[in-house]
């Protein structure tokens, strides 16, 4: 059984000089740990079984493709070197913060129907909604034979495969012999979505909650190998964690936290990259993505009962690289 609630081990950390932060308060100085792993590469092979009933697509997030960044006179775009560089640092951050799939056990996801008959393949970045999905696929008809399971991936592929655009998912409708398409989404996380609402809702009177929030405490940063990083919290328990953990050192470290959309934060670093390389750079060296300690004792729960794999998935009619 996955134990959940978990709290990574700390260690210290205290407020940043950048320019970033600034009008934060005194340095204070709090015990917290970023505890990444890098998570595999999954993408799929082709479709085994429908499943429906546990998440209407309405509920799941696509991204789209960003669109082509305009130029402003105060920004400053690298070469093609740079650029690789800058997104190539972002990819390295994003790629220690696991993701799940369910799959069978060559690799291939378990698409949900969307309204238009349509296909989704849901990724998630929090293990209840897996553990949910798997369960469903299991008491399907022909379930319990079909080799399914929960496949690690990580943040950065996942993130890749939402941004493509819809493709062939090997299927037809049974009326129209239609050939139907399918896209890479996001399975939101309710109690996260709620616990950024409630959050919101003490600044605004009608917050539009992000489907994957995020958290930033104003004044809290750690060393990293000699550097300076600003935590952003995927999880909310984590965050008022680490917030409680600094109270026991400087009582008046009380600050507001800011909620933000994980995925717009994201591309617009992906965006920045191109139109003002260096400035891009800075901030993503300035960052850590924490993922929810939950999703992390998941992620080694997986691993170290053999339940997960590093599925090699090719597509059938396509390819992804």
């Amino acid at each position: 059984m996955v134990a959940f609630g978990a709290r990574a081990k700390l260690s210290q950390m205290r407020a940043p000089a950048s320019p970033a932060m600034r009008g934060c308060s005194p340095a204070h100085r709090i015990t917290t740990a970023v505890a990444v792993v890098l998570a595999s590469l999954a993408g799929p092979e082709r479709v085994m079984n429908r499943f429906s009933g546990l998440l209407r697509d309405e509920a799941a997030v696509a991204i789209a493709a960003p669109a082509a960044p305009q130029l402003a006179e105060t920004k400053r775009p690298g070469n093609a070197l740079q650029v690789k560089r800058c997104r190539k640092a972002l990819r390295a951050k994003l790629q220690r913060v696991p993701a799940f799939v369910v799959t069978n056990d060559a690799g291939s996801p378990f698409l949900s129907p969307l309204s238009n008959g349509d296909q989704s393949a849901l990724m998630f970045l929090y293990p209840f909604e897996a553990q949910a999905m798997l369960k469903g696929v299991l008491k399907a008809p022909n379930g319990a034979s079909s080799g399914a399971m929960i496949t690690l991936s990580n943040l950065a592929r996942a993130y890749q495969l939402a941004e493509k655009p819809p493709i062939k998912s090997g299927l037809r409708d049974q009326i129209t012999n239609r050939e139907l398409n399918m896209v890479w989404q996001f399975g939101p996380h309710a109690a996260e979505q709620r616990a950024a609402q409630a959050l919101m809702v003490k600044s605004m009177k009608a917050p539009v909650v992000p489907k994957v929030p995020a958290y930033m405490v104003p004044g809290m940063a750690y060393d990293k190998r000699g550097k300076e990083v600003r935590p952003i919290f995927m999880s909310r328990k984590d965050a008022e964690a680490a917030i409680a953990k600094t109270g026991e050192v400087n009582g008046d470290f009380k600050p507001d936290v800011v909620v933000m959309d994980l995925l717009e934060l994201i591309h617009q670093l992906q965006v920045n990259a191109v139109i003002d390389t260096a400035a891009a750079e800075a901030e993503i060296a300035s960052i850590e993505f924490v993922p929810p300690s939950e999703s992390l004792e998941f992620q080694t729960e997986l691993k170290s009962d053999k339940m997960g794999t590093k599925a090699r998935i090719v597509p059938p009619d396509f390819r992804w690289h």
